[in-house]
């Protein structure tokens, strides 16, 4: 037997199959007292009757049911019309029957006490009584259990017919209540059946309605949505991250790959160039080649960047990595003096540890860059207001303050810029502070040219190492 898919219809044989065990249970105990009731009542009976028969029919002579007044015999007086008979029997032989005594009677037995015995298929209770040990006279009253068999039996078909109904009755009653218990699943069924593409997952289920399960249940679908959504808006950015990165490679690489195989061409066509040509067609090539690999880095970084949500997060000590970075910077650009003041006593926040290093890396080369040649950086890290403070600070030409939102887009480079660059260093730090839910700012350095100021959203204190990171070993304060 299959077991019904409907929730509705699960519910009502559930409630039907509960109470039909109950009603069966009650049913049984109440058949059971009522025959057990029926039967104590005609022992009791039985007893009164032998009672009174005994003391009736004394000082009669032992064997007979006759004495009392003149008349009826006592035991016939008593007997009559009562659904009952008693005999006497004389050595285990019947002398004497009265009332209504029916074909087949059985002897009087030899044990005394209550019996229930059949005589031509009819239960009747019987009871033996010792009348005289010495002519062994006993004294066996019948009384028929028809009366009894045919109460339990109308009991019966009371219960049964009783059952049927309330069992139909239970039946209609939990399909009814549980169509209306269903009615905010249906509803919750419903608003999930409207979710059917991507744009619709903002589609919020109702869960302020039925009961506290159907309320939990549409509360964790909607957090399922929530994620869902998430998830696949993290994987619409990598998706357009990556549409981004190739239209942006294919736009920028073409001018170095045109000039790259023009100089090849020209050194195909001409094996007769002089030395100093064929040389110099040569470094053109390399610078060219150079400028791919930067300007690849920067999309690649800037792709990442977009699709930072699914790049692991950790706790970042800003002052460790700021230093690193100075570090590095020096051995990239000898010529420049950096000056590192860190006063953020072990500070940190939670953040990609590749994203913040490689945004710190732009603001120290864009400053080597753009700055003086073999001029000075100063290179600030501490807090202000519950926040992490980055600045950057150099002693170049500086940048107008027109010009200042325009070279935070993609391959945006100031008017004036003259040394070599992709346009994308500034991007980047940009994109980094935004995913850190930073704030960046623009403005006039004190060392005359451009101050770039980051701040980060600090959470907690770590205890500070009491060395710097094997991997980022301190320097000099000043560079070769």
């Amino acid at each position: 037997m299959s077991v019904p898919r409907s929730l509705r219809a699960r519910i009502a044989i559930a409630a039907v199959g509960s109470l039909a065990i109950a009603y069966a249970l009650a049913g049984f105990l109440l058949l059971s007292g009522v025959e057990s009731d029926g039967r104590a009542a005609v022992d009791r009976d039985l007893r009164q009757r032998a009672d009174l028969i005994l003391r009736r029919s004394l000082p009669a002579p032992p064997g007979t049911l006759d004495a009392g007044p003149p008349g009826r015999p006592a035991g016939e007086q008593l007997l009559a019309g009562s659904g009952s008979f008693a005999q006497m029997s004389l050595r285990g032989q019947v002398v004497e029957q009265r009332g209504d005594v029916p074909a087949g009677a059985p002897v009087v037995p030899a044990k005394d006490g209550l019996s229930t015995v059949q005589i031509a298929g009819v239960p009747w209770r019987a009871l033996t009584i010792a009348v005289d040990p010495v002519s062994d006279a006993r004294l066996e009253l019948f009384s028929s259990l028809q009366q009894v068999e045919a109460r339990v039996a109308n009991t019966r078909h009371l219960v049964v017919w009783l059952g049927l109904a309330a069992l139909a009755i239970t039946a209609l009653a939990a399909w009814g209540f549980t169509s209306f218990a269903l009615r905010p699943l249906a509803r919750l069924r419903a608003g999930a059946a409207r979710v059917s593409s991507a744009e619709d997952l903002g589609t919020a289920l109702p869960d302020d309605d039925g009961p506290d399960e159907v309320r939990s249940l549409a509360r964790t679908l909607n957090e399922m949505l929530a994620r869902l959504r998430a998830s696949t808006a993290a994987m619409e950015r990598a998706l357009q991250a990556t549409r981004r990165f190739a239209a942006d490679a294919g736009h920028e690489l073409r001018t170095p790959l045109t000039g790259m195989r023009a100089n090849l061409d020209a050194l195909t066509r001409n094996p007769g160039l002089p030395v100093e040509e064929r040389q110099a067609l040569l470094e053109d090539v390399t610078a060219e080649q150079d400028r791919i690999v930067h300007l690849l880095e920067g999309l690649q970084a800037l792709a990442r960047g977009d699709a930072a949500e699914s790049l692991p997060r950790e706790q970042v000590e800003v002052g460790d990595l700021v230093d690193a970075a100075v570090y590095a910077a020096r051995r990239r650009h000898p010529d420049v003096t950096y000056e590192l003041h860190d006063s953020v006593n072990g500070a940190a926040l939670s953040g990609w540890t590749g994203g913040l290093r490689l945004l710190v890396d732009n603001l120290l080369d864009n400053a080597a860059l753009h700055g003086r040649p073999g001029g000075r950086i100063d290179v600030s890290v501490g807090g202000e207001n519950g926040s992490l403070l980055v600045r950057v600070d150099d002693d170049g030409p500086g940048l107008p303050a027109e010009e200042r939102d325009r070279v935070l887009e993609p391959f945006a480079r100031g008017l004036g810029a003259t040394a070599p660059g992709t346009g994308l260093g500034l991007a980047i730090v940009a994109q980094q502070v935004a995913l850190h839910g930073g704030e960046m700012q623009l403005d006039e350095s004190p060392l005359g040219g451009l101050r770039v100021r980051v701040a980060l959203p600090a959470n907690r204190r770590p205890e500070r190492r009491p060395h710097p990171p094997p991997e980022a070993p301190r320097a000099p304060a000043r560079g070769p």
